[in-house]
């Protein structure tokens, strides 16, 4: 009986020094937050934590890039008034290991709850406020300033980890982006005939035009938590356009995309960099979301995270155990 109290006292307090190294990097990462004409520092790197009766240092040589899908009709490119950016609909943080040339996919839901920052009219903080994360790219003003402030919110949703780039794409341009490169395939492992005949369960499509950006787009409002057949399908659908994406490398890859920057698609990332996504081995097999509960509050569904689980998401993807 005692050996138990111990045991359970002992997971208490790993589970507590983990929380509150987190929440330091959760703190410190969030204070650069206003200003988003400069990056932001990661505290991440130089963090050990305890978890489990194990150490874990934050795992340094990864490259994690953002992924933002915007609904929006103007150009991405465009800085408007907040409130006006439109919303970030496909969240996904892609984690890429140079040395295992392996790269993971963490989905995050749109209607995740957490303090947001809003700006005014020159890109200024001004305040905070508790919504969706959807709506921070609204908040700010458009733009990379918009791109900035979505990253800095998802860094500090996932306790500080360092973002080294983004990759924001307008949905409307979907049909057109996936034409340019000869159309994706994708092989359904669910019924979608909702969204087209063809869509049948085990069968691939060739996904071309308005078909590829309603393979994307669709979801019923009317359905409780149907964001998350949305999300899997999102996920399928990137993941097979960057397959396809590897026989465009270097310049003819950047000549494919160069019509469609500023209009529909916005990047901090150079050519080399972007032709360097489509060189990883995706595993597509052990896509990670972001744990937690989506509830319905009143008209709108709210996704609340599950801190345990979520710091345990952390570790696993972004730390390595530190060898005794």
């Amino acid at each position: 009986m005692k050996k138990s109290i111990v045991s359970t006292v002992a997971v208490v307090a790993a589970v507590v020094v983990l929380i509150a190294s987190l929440a330091v990097i959760k703190s410190q990462n969030a204070q650069s937050e206003e200003d988003l004409s400069v990056e932001p520092e990661s505290q991440a790197m130089e963090m050990t934590v305890e978890w489990k009766g194990k150490a874990y240092k934050y795992n340094s040589s990864l490259v994690n890039i953002l992924f933002l899908g915007v609904d929006n009709s103007d150009p991405i490119e465009t800085e408007t008034v907040p409130g006006e950016a439109g919303q970030s609909d496909c969240i996904m943080l892609f984690s890429l290991d140079p040395e295992t040339k392996q790269g993971k996919i963490l989905q995050i839901n749109r209607n995740t709850m957490m303090d947001l920052d809003v700006y005014d009219f020159s890109g200024n903080y001004q305040k905070s406020v508790y919504a969706q994360l959807t709506l921070q790219y609204a908040y700010s003003i458009g733009g990379k300033y918009s791109c900035r402030a979505v990253r800095n919110k998802v860094s500090e949703l996932l306790y500080g980890v360092t973002i080294d780039g983004y990759l924001a794409m307008q949905v409307d341009g979907i049909s057109e982006i996936n034409d340019a490169f000869g159309g994706v395939d994708v092989t359904l492992t669910e019924d979608w005939t909702v969204i087209d005949p063809s869509f049948t369960e085990g069968s691939t499509v060739h996904l071309e035009g308005d078909l590829a950006e309603s393979f994307v787009r669709y979801r019923d409002i009317t359905e409780f938590n149907s964001i998350q057949g949305r999300m899997e399908r999102q996920v399928q659908y990137v993941t097979a356009l960057i397959s396809k994406m590897r026989s465009f490398g270097g310049e003819d890859f950047y000549e494919t995309i160069s019509p469609y920057i500023g209009d529909y698609i916005l990047t901090d990332m150079d050519a080399d960099e972007i032709d360097a996504l489509a060189t990883y081995e995706y595993l597509t097999d052990e896509v990670q979301y972001l744990p937690g509960e989506e509830i319905i509050n009143g008209e709108y569904e709210e996704y609340y995270v599950d801190e345990e689980e979520l710091q345990d998401l952390v570790i696993s993807i972004f730390y390595t155990e530190v060898e005794e």
